[in-house]
């Protein structure tokens, strides 16, 4: 039996959303990601204020807030395992400052709030600019080549059944120079293989515009609707006990993608079902994130 292919081609906006929700590691240094390969707006490392001025005062606090608390979870790692001293303290007055910002919207004291959640914000910077490039970090590197592992393997899902001899011949490439990229972190070479990870990363960007007429097949989608049930099944028992506000907005957001994307399923749009069960996946690791920093914060 055939299978069966949704007859809408890909997006550009589409090509670039789902290779940032499939490989966001390079996202932890603004400077080491190139603007078409940032992740999706709102949910990157970001430290200066954010563009919400049509906003009520309350929710564009809350969400300078909300920004921050997920710079302060995403740099906690690898400050953590910095040497600097000055690193780990700018990470302390960065949580400091950011608790003090919450007090204080909490007690409706918006302008102080903004001020306190910015300072923190700057203290995060300095305290990755502290620990170093993230290319010196092995957890770091490990981390992105995983996530380029992940890369590979979602382009692999939509070229199965209708890729050209060249695309796949591309891919080929591509996962040879990610077993190179491997074998030089095995090695030690941390600089090399950060390197050649990202080449295979941007590579894997060209590779999905190129499949821009590929149609998607209903068993990619399937399986990404499947994937995404599982880890919202996983994520209700692994997610940490601490509670936040947002936490529990980015839980709502992964179920309404989770309803999304099965209502897509069943009216055969397959390109929106599979976009919306990658937005389930990274909507989930970023509630998982928020709650290890709330608790990591009341310990």
């Amino acid at each position: 039996m055939r299978p069966h292919y949704a007859r809408t081609p890909f997006s550009p906006l589409f090509v670039a959303g789902f290779l940032a929700l499939a490989a966001p590691a390079f996202a932890h240094s603004p400077r080491a990601v190139r603007p078409e390969l940032a992740p999706v707006p709102g949910h990157e490392p970001y430290y200066g204020p954010q563009s919400s001025a049509t906003l009520p005062e309350p929710e564009r606090v809350t969400r300078e807030i909300s920004v921050t608390d997920h710079a302060i979870a995403t740099s906690e790692g690898r400050v953590s395992r910095a040497t600097s001293e000055k690193a780990h303290s700018d990470y302390r007055n960065a949580r400091l400052r950011q608790n003090e910002a919450k007090d204080a919207c909490g007690q409706s004291f918006y302008a102080r709030a903004t001020r306190l959640t910015l300072e923190a914000r700057a203290y995060v910077k300095s305290a990755l600019i502290q620990a170093g490039p993230p290319e010196n970090d092995p957890a770091v590197v490990a981390r992105a080549i995983s996530q380029t592992d992940d890369a590979l393997g979602r382009s692999r899902e939509i070229l199965e059944g209708g890729g050209t001899p060249r695309l796949n011949g591309m891919y080929e490439d591509l996962r040879k120079q990610q077993e190179d990229a491997r074998r030089m972190y095995k090695n030690g070479a941390l600089r090399d293989a950060y390197a050649g990870t990202k080449e295979v990363r941007n590579g894997v960007l060209d590779l999905l515009r190129q499949c821009a007429d590929l149609p998607v097949s209903r068993e990619t989608a399937r399986k990404a609707l499947r994937r995404a049930e599982r880890v919202t099944a996983q994520s209700k028992r692994e997610i940490g006990p601490k509670d936040s506000p947002e936490s529990r907005e980015l839980e709502r957001e992964a179920e309404q993608q989770l309803a999304r994307a099965r209502s897509s399923f069943e009216k055969e749009s397959y390109q929106d079902a599979l976009l919306h069960a990658k937005l389930v996946e990274r909507h989930l690791q970023r509630a998982m994130e928020a709650r290890r920093l709330a608790t990591n914060q009341s310990e």
